[in-house]
């Protein structure tokens, strides 16, 4: 389900990316003062800018007071090739996730959305965070490093299990980024029983974070994570950006 972007305080752009135009919706705080951070974020998979959850807790992150961008990720959204099959898609969306070279042209793409955002939305400042939610977390923690922002959350995520399609490299390329994340103030947001990112590997993950990081944890699967875990978002990028 799509949800309208007519909604006060939401603005749509199309960055140059190095692949081609990155569709994006930016959404900014009301009656906040200027200068806002951006926070870049990272849908799930099979998901889009406008799906109407993910778009609910982006709006959450324009409490912090500070502007959202979402883009469609490579083969989502106005990204998805007209006339493919739900089986086609569902492959695409697998193998970028565990293609290298779709990882890194996701750090071409966000440098040149910020820099569109910044542009295009008066009152967008320098500072920068990273969320990423499922699909948005396994791209975000390869590549966060590399976007020099001062804050992450990664929600629902970690290491993929090991019979996922992919994990092999999936988990190197996470494992790798997480160690370079050493500038970074993260927040990891689990839960104990998730079937896609099982705890020992969010566990694991979070320890190879060399940086500041915390972790919060719920009990239940991989779609019971509760609004408290989007509230404690807010408070870590909150706290991040008023250092």
């Amino acid at each position: 389900m799509s949800r309208s972007r007519s909604e006060p305080g939401a603005r749509p752009l199309v960055a140059d990316g190095p692949a081609g135009p990155v569709p994006t919706v930016v959404l900014t705080p009301e009656d906040a003062p200027r200068p806002w951070p951006l926070v870049l974020f990272g849908h799930g998979a099979h998901l889009s800018k406008d799906d109407e959850v993910m778009g609910l807790i982006a709006r959450a992150f324009t409490r912090v007071p500070a502007a959202v961008a979402l883009i469609d990720c490579p083969g989502h959204g106005a990204r998805r090739p007209a006339g493919q099959s739900d089986e086609e898609f569902d492959a695409t969306v697998r193998r970028h996730m565990a293609d290298p070279a779709t990882h890194a042209q996701l750090v071409g793409e966000w440098k040149a959305v910020a820099d569109a955002v910044r542009r295009a939305v008066p009152g967008v400042g320098g500072s920068s965070a990273y969320v990423g939610f499922s699909m948005g977390s396994i791209f975000g923690l390869s590549i966060a490093a590399s976007l020099e922002v001062r804050a992450a959350v990664f929600a629902l995520g970690g290491l993929v299990a090991e019979d996922r399609p992919g994990a092999g490299e999936i988990n190197r390329m996470i494992r790798d980024g997480a160690a370079r994340l050493g500038g970074c103030d993260v927040l990891m947001l689990n839960m104990t029983v998730d079937e896609s990112f099982p705890i020992a590997g969010a566990i694991e993950v979070l320890t190879t974070i060399p940086g500041p990081r915390r972790m919060g944890v719920w009990v239940g699967g991989h779609n019971d994570i509760p609004p408290e875990a989007v509230s404690m978002a807010v408070r870590h990028l909150r706290h991040a950006f008023s250092q």
